[in-house]
């Protein structure tokens, strides 16, 4: 009888034992292919856009709900989904771990030059694009999807009970230089130039067509594609607006970069901290500053190739690493940062003959994976809810005029007061301390929208709703 007793205690030590946010050890339950939305590609088609969605099924739900994490996958923007790679196993052992994981779709696709070129290197072809703008809009593409994603997840919190104050975003690849953007470009000053309106391209050489577009699902004929280059819109793109403020408590880069400096210049009140992994041997995104694909172009050009055209500099995970430890900025607003980096250095013929010592790659997917759940739970708040919460209470409107605004708000006031406007993804836009009656808040740089305004005077706090127009 005792030792059937011991059983169920041995059954359970897992639990007794296990790391909130790390360990996994639940089971879950998989949603797929839900639709988040739909969005306009590089060529002008309209496409649908899809998650899969994963949680605990036998966890106890912390009071305010489960961490958020948005998984997003690399394929140098043309190619590859949420059902491959890492992806499909990073979305279910984060929600072994208590998270609610969620793997994405995101819109693929750039133009390729409009002349013949031709390498007998799988790949090789497909990244002659037409301009280096072509790398700047489909990774802004992706940002603005992924943030539809994820605020379409805080539109849904209440049914995937979801803690809207523990948001993590995490990727490989051109998955990670989406993670990155989401995580950290929240300021409009931050939107490349290239992303703007410019100047349409010349169609695409019929070579591309077979390996390039409709090799990588775009079964588009290049005489129906649309040519022009329009203004992509803002940073947050248009998919799923909320009124739901939320909190981005962490962004995991695995082999990823970012074009420029997304650090110096911020709105958010919480700093997101960085997990980044990077092998210096990488030939796809180099690990310092350099062209993108430039280890596998020097192996390109040693089969007697040309160079790949019109690639972008980025800055790798060293670079990035070091770039926040040079930036000239205080130090609150600098994200702590958990760096691995790897002593691979075999070069692109070793790892040709050899995959398993590729840069490109995970050394070890559980170390790895486990290491930056790791480091992002330490930032998990049970009851951080308690700072998006007061965003429920209503200020009476007839202390907040006019509503809506134009030019000057005013906030009449009955003591020492901490006013501060949030854009609808619970970002800072304005904070002020005042101990005027009446104080005034110039609104006219603002976008038209809806903002949440709120006041805290003797430790408690009011909030409503501006419309800006």
């Amino acid at each position: 009888m005792k030792y059937i007793l011991l059983i169920p205690i041995i059954l359970s030590f897992p639990f007794c034992f296990s790391q909130n946010f790390v360990d996994t050890v639940y089971t879950i339950n998989t949603i797929s292919n839900v639709e988040y939305g739909q969005a306009t590609n590089f060529a002008g088609e309209q496409v649908s856009l899809h998650m899969d969605i994963s949680y605990p099924t036998n966890d106890v739900v912390p009071s305010c709900g489960r961490p958020l994490a948005i998984i997003i996958h690399g394929g140098a923007w043309i190619a590859g989904s949420k059902n491959e790679g890492y992806i499909p196993g990073m979305r279910a052992d984060f929600a072994k771990r208590g998270y609610v994981a969620v793997a994405i779709n995101y819109r693929l696709g750039v133009f390729q030059t409009e002349i013949a070129k031709n390498c007998n290197v799988a790949g090789w072809n497909c990244m002659n694009l037409a301009d280096s703008a072509e790398w700047s809009r489909a990774l802004y593409r992706g940002i603005q999807d992924a943030k539809g994603a994820l605020r379409f997840m805080i539109n849904n919190q209440t049914t995937y009970q979801i803690d809207a104050s523990n948001v993590f975003v995490m990727g490989e690849s051109a998955g990670a230089f989406i993670a990155l953007g989401v995580g950290y470009m929240d300021d409009a000053s931050e939107k490349p130039i290239d992303c703007g309106a410019i100047d349409p391209v010349l169609a695409p050489h019929q070579n591309y067509y077979a390996p390039c577009i409709q090799g990588t699902a775009f079964d588009i004929p290049i005489q129906n594609m649309d040519l022009s280059r329009p203004d992509l819109g803002s940073i947050e793109g248009a998919l799923n607006p909320t009124s739901q403020p939320y909190i981005i408590k962490g962004v995991g880069s695995i082999y990823g970069a970012i074009y420029k400096d997304l650090f110096s210049t911020k709105t958010y009140s919480t700093t997101p901290k960085l997990y980044m992994f990077h092998q210096p041997n990488d030939l796809i995104v180099p690990i310092g500053y350099n062209r993108l694909l430039n280890g596998f172009n020097a192996c390109a050009m040693n089969t007697g190739c040309v160079n790949i055209q019109n690639r972008k500099f980025s800055y790798g995970s060293g670079g990035i690493n070091n770039m926040i430890d040079t930036l000239n900025i205080p130090a609150n607003h600098k994200p702590e940062v958990k760096y691995e980096p790897t002593t691979n250095n075999a070069d692109c013929i070793q790892q040709v003959l050899n995959p398993s010592v590729g840069g490109h790659q995970l050394d070890s997917y559980w170390n790895r994976t486990t290491s930056m759940a790791d480091f992002f739970a330490e930032s998990i708040g049970t009851n951080d809810c308690a700072t998006l919460s007061t965003l429920n209470e209503d200020l009476d409107f007839t202390n907040v005029f006019p509503n809506p605004v134009s030019d000057i708000l005013n906030i009449r006031l009955s003591t020492n007061s901490e006013i501060t406007l949030y854009d609808m993804q619970g970002k800072i836009i304005k904070q002020i301390y005042t101990s005027k009656s009446l104080e005034n808040i110039d609104v006219r740089e603002l976008k038209n929208g809806i903002y949440l305004l709120k006041v805290t005077s003797n430790n408690q706090n009011k909030v409503c709703k501006v419309v800006k127009n």
